[in-house]
């Protein structure tokens, strides 16, 4: 589970900011922008997480694994996801693979759901870069 079409919603709420006008300022179409926060599109392209996360202000990890709205309540949610050190692990090992299998239309563009299926990957394989990728190509094949 993820909270990010429920903090795009609250976020641009909280700015004060229409689809059209915030798709416009990131760079993306008004209709992306929609599908996010509808959460019609449950893995969006990483540019575009990166182009909300640097337009608020926010890590790409609290945009999608922390529920903003119950932020500074007792109540508050807790991450769900991967840390930033995975992540960051995760999106370097997908471009790797992305240069040593060019023709792999699986790594032509690196999406949510490829960063979430390596961090597990890296998770997993406690250490083992081998068995990373393993993992990752066999549940990347599954697709």
């Amino acid at each position: 589970m993820t909270y990010l079409a429920k903090n795009l919603r609250f976020l641009a709420r909280r700015a004060e900011i229409k689809q059209a006008a915030l798709g416009e300022r990131l760079g993306i179409q008004q209709s992306t922008v929609q599908r996010i926060m509808s959460g019609a599109t449950e893995y969006p392209r990483l540019d575009s997480l990166l182009a909300i996360a640097s337009y608020f202000r926010c890590s790409l990890d609290d945009l999608v694994h922390l529920d903003m709205e119950l932020e500074g309540s007792p109540a508050g949610s807790q991450p769900v996801g991967f840390g930033d050190a995975t992540m960051a692990q995760a999106v370097e090992l997908l471009h790797m693979l992305a240069e040593l299998r060019p023709d792999d239309a699986r790594f032509r563009r690196v999406s949510w759901r490829a960063i979430q299926v390596t961090a597990k990957a890296i998770t997993k394989a406690e250490g083992s870069q081998k068995d990373a990728v393993r993992m990752i190509l066999e549940e990347l094949a599954e697709e």
